[in-house]
């Protein structure tokens, strides 16, 4: 268990304050909504080694055919400075390296930038994952001993 100093800092960085209840989710989203719950309970209780961030890339509109006009301007503004599309959707950094994990739904198929992204990880022997489940996602931490037993 962390101190209750670094405690406070966690529950206020992770908690979750925009009432996802209401919205209609997408099989992925819903994975990653239960993915991303965990990762707060594994943080704040000290159990997950490692800093996490969903990178929000489908918040750009990239592959949006019906991009609004600011939709595209934050594109162009976010790819200006460095966003890669096609970037995982979980990037963990700890102590022992990096760590990326892309979540798809069970019938969900990686795009070419996806795919992309993933060959660059490995170039470089960042460990990356697809997972088609929070659970999934979950062993995939297990396995990269991100984990306290």
């Amino acid at each position: 268990m962390i101190g209750a100093n670094r405690t406070g800092t966690l529950i206020r960085l992770l908690t979750e304050r925009t009432g996802t209840g209401k919205l209609r989710l997408g099989p992925e989203e819903r994975e990653c909504v239960a993915f991303a719950n965990r990762l707060r309970q594994l943080s704040i209780t000290g159990e997950l080694r490692a800093v996490w961030t969903h990178i929000p890339n489908e918040l750009a509109g990239a592959s949006d055919k019906k991009q609004s006009n600011l939709a595209k301007i934050r594109y162009a503004i976010g790819k200006a400075m460095g966003m890669v599309a096609g970037a995982a959707d979980y990037v963990f950094l700890a102590e022992s390296g990096s760590f990326c994990i892309e979540m798809k739904s069970s019938t969900g198929k990686q795009t070419a930038n996806q795919s992309d992204f993933q060959a660059w990880c490995e170039m470089i022997g960042v460990p990356y994952a697809v997972a088609r489940s929070a659970a999934e996602a979950e062993e995939c931490l297990q396995r990269w001993q991100l984990l306290r037993q």
